[in-house]
């Protein structure tokens, strides 16, 4: 009984194997995945499916374990593809056979015969033909047509005397009709049809980027899915075409096959449709034949990409420009104000006025700054100077700062600090800037008479160590709670009932944010809604108290008269209003409007500083600082840029030529003349 079981189980094995002779139409339903898979049963009786993954096999490709040669040619007569039984029965190399052709493998009395049936493309068609063995003998068989495509044809080769293969085509149509379920492969594994490739194959049909097999001549031997959906073509549809005529340009074809012609990086195809896409190739060797595999890479998300790139750099550049020619015009009014402010003749009116425009300029500043610094915190170009700092000095300088827009809506400003000082190790400019935006928003959105409080105190992290919390409390309009999380967020700004467009450009809670977390730090935001306030709470590592003593409190700029500068810049109303300014304070001034006047100005006057702007025509700041410092009476010169280049890269060379300090226009008077008085009282 067991002899007759085993006897009934091989001949079911033998049927699936004749049934299987319609290979190369088999595969090219397993490239096509139109088939499941192949459930068949071992040798003890039982059933089981093993995806190709499990499988012992699995880099065997499945036709190498059928009785027949299988074969597809171009309908040039070109191999585009052949089993190994093929490649050993003529015994010659399998991969020396893609892109032959038959007629070097054909006996010369079955050449014309061959290309006679071929091109009649009938298929279940079938023609004795002799092929050559590569030792010289002749070898009969019968070729029979089992599919036909666009320009490519499948056949079997069979033994004139093996009468199994006048079954080939049926085994096709059964499986077609998916009368086989599967296939044993070795008497054990079972392998599904979905699965069924080799691993250059399974491979090449896992990449993202297309990929086309092509022989010497250009003939497409194989292409995946996503080649396929490149060029909107059947994979089918292209083996046995021209590259050429798949792509839609010619430009491979001389490259194809001769090493000495590399391969071009970036092309342009045509889609099916018409529309051109661009590429980038590149080119492998296939296997040991004269083939190559081309790899197509969609340049389209690179294109955009640097499209974006290209895009933000002019934009950059519009936004640094913007800001310099803002920048000018402003330092020129802020030094207007001052000049009016010292006069000491203002009457009430007029010194309302001189608070209105310093103020305005002051708002027009602020918003150049936080454009600037959303572009400089994108790129990483802010570098903090962090040293010890009281942090109780830098909120009363902040609020100092911020006290004329206080005044102006008669809102009540309290900085409540604790016994003992607080140090953080931060940028005090930067730092400084975080709490300026903190206070404008809480003046901004607090009503007339309103009340803001700054409060400095010791806290605790989630972690136990300590940390200084800043809380700037408003009586202002408040927040909605859906709202809290999104204040930090560029370009975010809260509107309520009577005001219908808000103000500003909703940047300054965002680059504080930043600003703050680059310091180690966090910030939040609470309101209990809308008229109930809002409270803006920052939480910043503290440090140890330094050994030197803390810089003291915010005083007046010290006098400091009889010295020479000079003044170098191309706009008229900066130059003069700042040399107006330093002759009030008791000084020599020089004025020059370009880099060569100044080098010219400076060799009669030999100044003991010079200001110069970094844009002037002719020769630039830079470039003039250099020169001046060159000269024998240059010993002790303090250079200083005032310009409206505000870039760290800008910054970043007048350090290089040896300046003093990159001062950004408009800067403030009293900083200017404070640090001056410092450095030329260092050296004398």
């Amino acid at each position: 009984m067991q002899a007759d079981s085993q006897n009934r189980l091989d001949r079911e094995i033998q049927l699936l194997r004749e049934r299987l002779e319609g290979a190369e139409e088999m595969r090219r339903a397993v490239i096509a995945e139109e088939l499941d898979g192949f459930v068949v049963g071992d040798g003890s009786g039982a059933q089981r499916v093993v995806l190709l993954e499990t499988s012992t096999l699995a880099t065997r490709p499945l036709l190498e374990t059928l009785p027949h040669s299988a074969v597809t040619v171009s309908s040039t007569g070109h191999i585009l593809y052949a089993n190994q039984r093929f490649a050993d029965g003529i015994g010659r190399l399998l991969a020396r056979l893609f892109s032959t052709s038959m007629s070097q493998l054909l006996a010369p009395e079955s050449r014309a015969r061959f290309a006679d049936w071929l091109a009649t493309g009938v298929v279940d068609s079938s023609l004795d033909v002799v092929l050559l063995h590569q030792d010289g003998h002749r070898v009969a068989c019968r070729a029979t047509v089992i599919g036909m495509g666009n320009g490519h044809a499948s056949l079997i080769l069979a033994d004139r005397e093996d009468a199994t293969a006048d079954d080939a085509h049926e085994a096709v149509r059964a499986i077609n009709k998916g009368e086989i379920d599967g296939v044993v492969v070795g008497g054990e594994e079972v392998m599904l049809l979905t699965h069924a490739r080799n691993a250059y194959r399974a491979l090449v049909d896992r990449m993202q980027q297309g990929a086309v097999t092509v022989s010497a001549d250009g003939t497409v031997l194989y292409a995946n899915a996503r080649f396929a959906d490149m060029v909107g073509r059947p994979r089918d549809a292209m083996l046995g075409l021209p590259l050429g005529a798949v792509l839609g340009t010619s430009v491979l074809d001389g490259a194809l096959g001769q090493a000495d012609r590399p391969v071009p990086a970036e092309i342009t195809i045509t889609h099916a449709d018409g529309t051109a896409l661009r590429v980038g190739v590149t080119a492998e060797p296939f296997e040991d034949t004269a083939g190559v595999t081309l790899v197509l890479s969609d340049l389209t998300e690179r294109d955009r990409h640097v499209e974006m790139l290209e895009r933000a750099q002019r934009n950059d550049r519009f936004l640094a420009v913007l800001a310099h020619e803002l920048r000018n015009p402003l330092g020129a009014v802020r030094n207007a104000v001052e000049i009016l402010r010292r006069s000491g003749t203002a009457h009430n009116g007029q010194r309302f006025a001189l608070d209105v425009i310093q103020r305005q300029s002051e708002t027009l500043v602020r918003l150049v700054d936080d454009l600037l610094d959303v572009q400089r915190l994108n790129e990483d170009k802010i570098v903090l100077r962090s040293q010890p700092v009281d942090l109780l000095d830098v909120i009363e300088r902040a609020v100092a700062a911020a006290r004329p827009g206080f005044d102006a809506k008669q809102q009540r400003v309290e900085v409540i600090g604790p016994p003992t000082p607080v140090y953080g190790n931060i940028d005090a400019v930067r730092f400084a800037q975080v709490l300026g935006n903190l206070l404008v928003n809480a003046c901004k959105f607090t009503p007339i008479a309103g009340q803001v409080r700054v409060v400095l105190e010791r806290g605790a992290a989630a972690d136990g160590s300590e940390v200084a919390s800043i809380r700037v409390i408003d009586t202002g309009i408040g927040v909605p709670p859906g709202l809290l999380d999104k204040l930090f967020e560029p370009y975010v700004q809260v509107a309520h009932e009577e005001q219908e467009f808000p103000e500003g450009l909703g940047l300054g809670l965002s680059v504080a944010r930043r600003l703050v977390q680059l310091h180690g730090g966090s910030i939040d935001a609470h309101s209990a809604g809308l008229g109930q306030g809002t409270t803006l709470r920052v939480q910043l590592p503290t440090c140890a108290t330094p050994v030197a003593p803390a810089p003291g409190r915010a005083s007046q700029v010290p006098s400091l008269a009889g010295l020479r500068i000079l003044i170098a810049d191309d706009d008229e109303d900066n130059v003069s209003s700042l040399s107006h300014l330093l002759m009030l304070l008791g000084h020599q001034t020089r004025t020059a409007r370009d880099g060569v006047e100044a080098l010219a100005v400076a060799e009669a006057f030999q100044p003991q500083v010079a200001i110069l702007d970094i844009g002037m025509p002719k020769m630039d700041g830079w470039k003039v600082g250099r020169a001046l410092q060159a000269r024998p009476w240059a010993d002790g010169l303090v250079l200083y840029a005032l310009t409206g280049w505000s870039q760290a890269q800008a910054v970043e060379r007048t350090r290089e030529a040896g300046f003093a300090r990159h001062f950004a226009k408009p800067v403030a008077f009293e900083d200017l003349v404070r640090d001056l008085h410092a450095r030329v009282s260092a050296l004398r």
